[in-house]
């Protein structure tokens, strides 16, 4: 092997000490500047950094303060809100429609604020009415926490009690309110349930600390907000008591023998207290540091001023120093053989110079075996990798394509270096690219992000991004890498999902209406009959508005199916079913096929007159047909038997009861002869 310039023999005693020369002047003056020094930045640092800590719990407490009384501000005007609803307060005496109008408006204000939970109302009568929740058997909303806090405080409102859910036993923080109904009364309870964890997201503000955490606290001193669910409602009067003798909001305490910096706030709204604690230790750890940190410092300086002094003292101690950097940088830069050797002095600082040259040229040269064996790696996993992996410049310039990178876009790599990365994304996707590459430079948003790519014989395709950046040694950012995936397949196999998942929706959207639907006429089938009776009847309960409904039948139908057959039965139908339609023409009419030959029309804000005056029109419009019916014993013609019944006056309790006196008013006219219209009244 060949010598370096720093491998000739030399003694490997000195026979002189630098220690020696320097030391008796130097130490003195080390010592003292090491002692006051540490003492006076120590005591600085102390309080600089205990005032630090204390801004940041300050800090801490204010967000958490400002967020609840945010948060249970907009919940206290939601409730206030809803006691001012008359059909909220006056639940318990209002019909099944009323009562889903107000669960339809409940939804409306959970979708519309994010931090509801539950929205719901319970009544004294033991009515509940929420929406998407479905209630335990036997529950009574009179005994739950909520409804008795706020009875207990009406009409104040109750804000931020914590209870657990009777079904999930998940806690919830609640906001109730007591109703007053239009007699007076106090019969019922609003309240809005706020999930435990989103409050504790509130309070978790970023914390500079580890040890910082935040909790509230309501006037008697009980936990209302924890991050450990375990202490929710205990009490801490020690806490009460420290805060009652806290300055300006700033106090000590101790939790399990642990002194804890805290500071407080208090939210007018809610009439809480918030505390944020910091362990005290966790403050002083680095601090302690910080001072010893310091102290080597300040004595390091101070050796190297008596070090400096020594030198001025002994110049001839400082040539060598020079000569072993002048040496060392040349041994870096691979001039050794150009630099003219240099005779060092026979003491410690000659032995250490030579030493460290032998030492720097066996490591100058280990440090470049490992740089090229690591450049090797790296290049066989970035040319070894199915993805493309391109590295430009912060301009968008490539200087290195991989090799997955001609396969995917069509040029080779000595093409694809130098040109921009735009050039290979679609000109519709260009301005998102830049906001990407800005997002990744200033946020360091790495993706992934799709576009559209352009091949070189200008086929698009769609591909996935994830970029990195590379920084130099001081953090700065002087390249790009860009990661990138053909994801055309995949997303060839997500639209054919989404066609997949319409044409789902829309045959379950047909069979929705075919279930309400009577396939033979076109008519709402009795099923759909049923729900808008039942909505008619509880609108005219309401306004005390007439209702009227005509049940007509087809005289002897039996005979003309069996005379002229089926097919021709339900052609008889059909053109019935089209009559009607023409014939009642208002919009909230209704006409439906009851059952067999049998339909029925729901005549809405109509009285007796009018009904028969309508029934008179669909008799002659059907006689109109002249639909030949040669057994039929009351024509030559296709006839209809009619009934008619009216409800007013309250006189009714359902739906049901109308449509019975309709069927008996159309019997009574089969009875009578067929081919007529007759009334049924009702009870008296």
């Amino acid at each position: 092997m060949k010598k370096g310039i720093f491998s000739r023999n030399y003694p490997s005693s000195p026979r002189s000490s630098v220690k020696r020369e320097i030391f008796q002047s130097s130490a003195l003056l080390a010592l003292i500047v090491v002692a006051v020094f540490s003492v006076f930045l120590s005591t600085i640092l102390y309080y600089s950094e205990i005032s630090k800590a204390q801004a940041v719990i300050n800090r801490t407490n204010r967000a958490v303060t400002f967020s609840l009384k945010a948060y249970f501000t907009e919940i206290i005007n939601t409730i206030k809100v809803l006691d001012e609803n008359k059909e909220v307060r006056d639940a318990m005496s209002l019909g099944n429609e009323a009562r889903q109008r107000i669960r339809d408006e409940y939804r409306s204000f959970s979708n519309a604020n994010s931090h509801i939970t539950y929205l719901y109302s319970g009544y004294k009568n033991g009515l509940m009415l929420i929406n998407d929740y479905t209630l335990p058997a036997g529950f009574d909303p009179t005994s739950r926490p909520w409804y008795q806090a706020a009875m207990a405080i009406k009409p104040e409102t109750s804000i931020g009690l914590p209870y657990r859910d009777i079904s999930t036993q998940e806690w919830l923080v609640s906001t109730s309110r007591a109703l007053k109904n239009s007699a007076g009364e106090y019969g019922g309870v609003v309240s809005i349930d706020c999930s435990f964890e989103q409050i504790s997201q509130l309070i978790a503000q970023p914390e500079e600390y580890k040890t910082e955490y935040s909790f509230v606290m309501d006037r008697s001193g009980n936990m209302v907000i924890h991050p450990d669910p375990a202490l929710m409602g205990k009490s801490l009067q020690k806490m009460a008591e420290s805060i009652r003798s806290a300055n300006q909001g700033d106090f000590t305490y101790q939790v399990n023998n642990v002194t804890h910096l805290a500071h407080y706030n208090r939210v007018a709204s809610t009439g809480w207290t918030v505390v944020t604690l910091v362990d005290k230790s966790e403050i002083l750890r680095p601090i302690i540091t910080k001072m010893l940190l310091l102290v080597g410092l300040i004595g390091v300086m101070a050796v190297l001023l008596g070090f400096v002094q020594g030198v001025l003292l002994s110049r001839r101690l400082s040539q060598p120093l020079v000569e072993l950097g002048r040496k060392i940088k040349a041994t870096i830069a691979g001039e050794v053989e150009g630099v003219a050797a240099y005779v060092y002095p026979n003491n410690e600082i000659g032995i250490m110079a030579r030493e460290i040259g032998q030492l720097a040229e066996k490591a100058l040269i280990a440090k470049t075996q490992e740089l090229q064996a690591s450049e090797e790696i790296y290049k066989s996993i970035l040319m070894a990798s199915p993805d493309d992996i391109t590295i430009a410049d912060l301009a968008g310039r490539i200087i290195m394509f991989s090799d997955a990178a001609p396969e995917m876009f069509g040029y080779s790599p000595e093409e694809g270096v130098g040109m921009l990365i735009m050039d290979f994304i679609h000109p519709e996707d260009h301005a998102r690219a830049r906001a990407n590459i800005v997002k990744l430079l200033q946020d360091n948003h790495t993706g992934p992000n799709e576009y559209r790519a352009i091949r070189k014989d200008g086929r698009c395709f769609d591909i996935e991004v994830k970029n990195a950046l590379i920084r130099d040694r001081q953090g700065n950012p002087y390249r790009m890498v860009l990661i990138i995936r053909d994801i055309t397949s995949r997303k060839q196999t997500e639209q054919q999902i989404q066609l997949l998942v319409q044409q789902l929706e829309l045959e379950r959207d047909l069979a929705q209406r075919n279930s309400l639907t009577d396939s033979l006429t076109g008519l709402p089938n009795r099923r759909f009959f049923d729900n808008a009776l039942r909505a008619e009847f509880s609108r005219h309960q309401r306004s005390g508005s007439q209702l009227s409904l005509i049940m007509l039948d087809v005289d002897h139908f039996k005979k003309y199916n069996d005379h002229y057959g089926h097919p021709a039965g339900d052609d008889c139908l059909r053109q019935i079913a089209q009559t009607l339609k023409a014939v009642v023409e208002r919009e909230s009419d209704f006409i439906a096929r009851y059952g067999g030959e049998e339909f029925v029309v729901i005549l809405a804000d109509t009285s007796l007159q009018g009904a028969l005056a309508l029934a008179a029109r669909i008799s002659k419009a059907v006689s109109k047909l002249a639909l030949a019916h040669a057994r039929s014993d009351v024509s030559d013609f296709v006839t209809i038997s009619l009934g008619i019944a009216t409800a007013a006056d309250h006189v009714l309790n359902d739906g049901s009861q109308l449509v019975s006196l309709a069927d008996q008013g159309m019997y009574q006219a089969k009875m009578k002869g067929r081919n007529r219209c007759e009334v049924m009244p009702p009870p008296s």
